[in-house]
């Protein structure tokens, strides 16, 4: 069976040590690095970051697509979002790559599989799990959980024990059994949701200011997000607080005719467009058709929305509305 050799220690040190093996073994493939890390790394040591990117774009070198940064636990539905947003751009943008395998931590949030779901994976790798399983959903999606990985330390191995080994990346392999008929147990995923800090919904509050009132606040926005992912929630709340200054939430800016549907979020699109992009949440368990209605966009669309589902639309300046993947 090949192994798969992943980068345990995120350092200067240990990521050269990776780039000699890789130089050094044209057989070998390393895996590992988040958008954080590799956004960190690009700041720290330039040219190190440049070595890394090159293997990634040739395949030898494959990242932790997912999450900006690993989070455990509890988290509320647009951080989750937000994490797989910024992560799945990051790749995209940076090494013009899409990956179909989510990696992180345990998440304790129903619309888990929903957001990866949207977001493109088809299966995930998450820390915590022992035994691979189909993981279901509410609203009637899943994900391939994956765990049965031979995973070896590429710090640890030695020049022999390369020689002596095949390796290969989380992403083959995994996809390689997802693409298999599987006779697995299915588990159920509660109905839950993580409750959103007050510095998230300040702002998620901006971002609906932002749209009524037509500011451009993207990139800060964004950049609060990531903070928010670090536990700099103070950051996030002064450039919210500052965003919104004495502005209100004009609930009738947007109209949905059924109060069991929720707008979870309205903001500018991440590309820094004109496009506006809402999410609405089924908050009642019940399948149902609604009508979304934003006259100061000139946006109205119909839907069929599933018991806890997530759908997230956008508008473009002429009105027009398609249904958009969390990546928008």
């Amino acid at each position: 069976m090949s192994k798969i050799a992943v980068l345990n220690e995120f350092s200067i040190e240990a990521v050269r040590d990776a780039l000699q093996k890789l130089d050094d073994f044209k057989k070998l493939i390393v895996n590992g690095l988040t958008a954080f890390e590799l956004n960190e790394l690009e700041k720290i040591d330039p040219v190190l970051f440049e070595a890394v990117a090159k293997q990634i774009k040739r395949e030898r070198w494959y990242p932790s697509v997912g999450m900006w940064m690993y989070d455990d636990g509890d988290m509320s539905e647009e951080k989750l979002i937000r994490n797989v947003l910024y992560s799945t751009t990051y790749f995209k943008e940076k090494f013009d790559k899409e990956y179909r395998v989510f990696h992180g931590a345990k998440i304790y949030n129903d619309a888990f599989t929903q957001v990866i779901y949207t977001a493109n994976f088809d299966a995930c790798v998450l820390d915590s799990e022992k035994e691979t399983y189909w993981l279901d959903n509410a609203a009637f999606t899943r994900t391939l959980v994956y765990s049965d990985l031979e995973k070896v330390d590429i710090n640890d191995i030695d020049d022999e024990f390369i020689k002596a080994n095949d390796f290969e990346s989380i992403e083959d392999e995994v996809m390689a059994v997802f693409q298999n008929e599987l006779d697995l147990g299915n588990v159920k995923q509660p109905v839950y949701t993580g409750e959103a800090t007050e510095a998230e919904k300040l702002l998620l509050k901006a971002e609906r200011i932002c749209v009524q009132e037509g500011k451009k606040a993207q990139e800060e926005i964004q950049n609060c997000w990531i903070s928010l992912f670090m536990g700099e929630d103070e950051v996030a709340t002064d450039v919210a607080e500052t965003i919104i200054g004495d502005a209100e939430i004009n609930e009738d800016f947007i109209k949905i005719n059924s109060d069991e549907v929720k707008v979870v979020s309205m903001k500018y699109a991440e590309d820094l467009s004109d496009d506006v992009v809402i999410r609405i949440k089924e908050t009642a368990g019940k399948e149902k058709a609604i009508t979304v209605m934003c006259d100061a966009i000139d946006a109205g669309f119909r839907a069929e929305i599933l018991p806890y589902e997530l759908q997230t639309f956008r508008v473009n300046a002429e009105g027009f509305v398609e249904e958009t993947p969390i990546s928008e």
